[in-house]
C-alpha cells in the first residue's frame, strides 16, 4: 500500500542537524512510503490515520496525517528513551522520557513544557486533578520500582515502592490498580506498593504495555517475544498474533512496543527494529492488525526513519481534553 507524506520541519530545544535538514529535503522530492510484501493486506476502503511518532532510533517526534499531508511536522528532540505517549488536553500530547517528561503543541510540534529532574523514568501518566504519576527504577532516592506523584508544581507528594529492578509502561485500571510491565511477566499493584497478582506468559522479554478491557482481559505487547497476546479473565493466553511465521517475512517482527487499542477492536502497533541509526531499511514498522490478527495497514519509510518504538493514533480524538486507556481503549475524562 502507497501512503503520501510530506514533512514540514519545526523546531524544539535542541539544534538543528544537518542530517534532518537533508532528509527533510528529500522528502519533499519522495513523497511515497515504502511498499512492502503484505500478503494479508485487506483490500477494502483504504485506512488512513492521524498519529503521533517517536522515532527512537533517530531521536525525533513527527506527526503523520493521512488525510492532510499540510498538517505534518518532525521535531529532533533531546530526550534519551522517550517511551511513553499521552494527550494531556489543550492540544498537547506529553512524551516521557529518562529525566521526566515533555509536552509538545499537537499542530506544530512546538515544545511548551519540561520536567527533566529525574533519572530512570520509564512511564509518565497525567491525572484528572493534573498531576502528574511517574514510574521507573531507584527514583528519588529510592530502590526499586517507584510511582512517584507529583503536584501540578510537579512537586513530589507520594512515592510507592516496589520489589524489582526493570519496569516499561504502567497503566492504569478501573479496578484503581496497576498494570506494570516487568521484563519476562505483568505485574498487577496496588497503588501503595504491593504486587496482587502476576501474570507469566512464555515468550515475554522486556514486554512492553499491557490495558485492561472492561470485560477484564488484558491485551499485551511482549517487547522481544514480537508477538501480541490477549490473555483472558484467568490470565491465560487466548489468542497470540503478529508473531514471526503469523505475518509476511517482510514485516519482520523484532519487539512488539507500543501499541494502541482503537474502538474498532484493531490494534496499532510500533515494530521496533534496534537502537540507533540504520534501521529504516528493516521490516514494516507500524502495522494494524485486526481482530482475526490479519494486517489491515501499515507505513514506514525507509529514507525518513530508523526504528519507531511509539505510537498515538489521534483518529476522531478531540485533543483539547485528556485521555487515558482505563477502558482499554483511549477515551477522554
Amino acid at each position: 500500500m502507497l501512503t503520501h507524506t510530506h514533512i514540514k520541519k519545526t523546531t524544539s530545544r535542541a539544534p538543528r542537524f544537518a542530517a534532518i535538514a537533508a532528509m527533510l529535503a528529500l522528502l519533499a522530492t519522495t513523497a511515497c512510503s515504502d511498499s512492502k510484501d503484505t500478503a494479508n493486506m485487506q483490500s477494502t476502503k483504504p485506512i488512513q490515520h492521524e498519529l503521533v511518532v517517536i522515532d527512537e532510533g533517530l531521536g525525533t517526534l513527527f506527526h503523520l496525517n493521512e488525510r492532510d499531508p499540510s498538517k505534518n511536522w518532525l521535531v529532533k528532540n533531546d530526550l534519551p528513551a522517550a517511551r511513553d505517549m499521552q494527550l494531556v488536553g489543550g492540544g498537547r500530547i506529553l512524551i516521557g522520557y529518562d529525566k521526566g517528561y515533555v509536552e509538545y503543541n499537537i499542530a506544530d510540534g512546538k515544545e511548551l513544557k519540561r520536567y527533566d529532574a529525574l533519572k530512570n523514568v520509564t512511564s509518565v501518566r497525567r491525572q484528572p486533578d493534573g498531576s502528574t504519576l511517574i514510574a521507573g527504577i531507584d527514583l528519588n532516592g529510592k530502590k526499586g520500582v517507584c510511582v512517584l506523584t507529583l503536584d501540578t508544581s510537579d512537586k513530589i507528594t507520594n512515592t510507592a515502592v516496589y520489589e524489582g529492578d526493570y519496569v516499561r509502561l504502567i497503566r492504569q485500571t478501573q479496578q484503581g490498580t496497576y498494570l506494570m510491565c516487568c521484563n519476562g511477566e505483568l505485574r498487577e499493584a496496588s497503588t501503595d506498593g504491593r504486587y496482587l497478582k502476576t501474570y507469566p506468559v512464555e515468550g515475554f522479554r522486556h514486554m512492553w504495555k499491557a490495558v485492561r478491557l472492561p470485560d477484564k482481559r488484558i491485551i499485551a505487547s511482549a517487547g522481544y517475544g514480537a508477538f501480541m497476546v490477549e490473555l483472558d479473565q484467568d490470565g491465560k493466553v487466548a489468542r497470540k498474533w503478529g508473531a514471526k511465521g503469523q505475518v509476511p517475512d517482510g514485516v519482520n517482527s523484532n519487539f512488539a512496543a507500543m501499541f494502541q487499542l482503537l474502538p474498532n477492536g484493531n490494534v496499532v502497533l510500533a515494530n521496533w527494529q534496534g537502537h540507533g541509526p540504520g534501521h529504516g531499511e528493516s521490516g514494516v514498522q507500524l502495522v494494524e492488525y485486526d481482530r482475526d490478527g490479519k494486517i489491515v495497514w501499515q507505513w514506514s519509510k525507509s529514507d525518513m526513519i530508523s526504528s519507531l518504538q511509539g505510537v498515538l493514533v489521534l483518529d476522531g480524538l478531540d485533543t483539547s481534553k485528556l485521555h487515558d486507556e482505563r477502558d482499554g481503549v483511549m477515551k477522554p475524562f
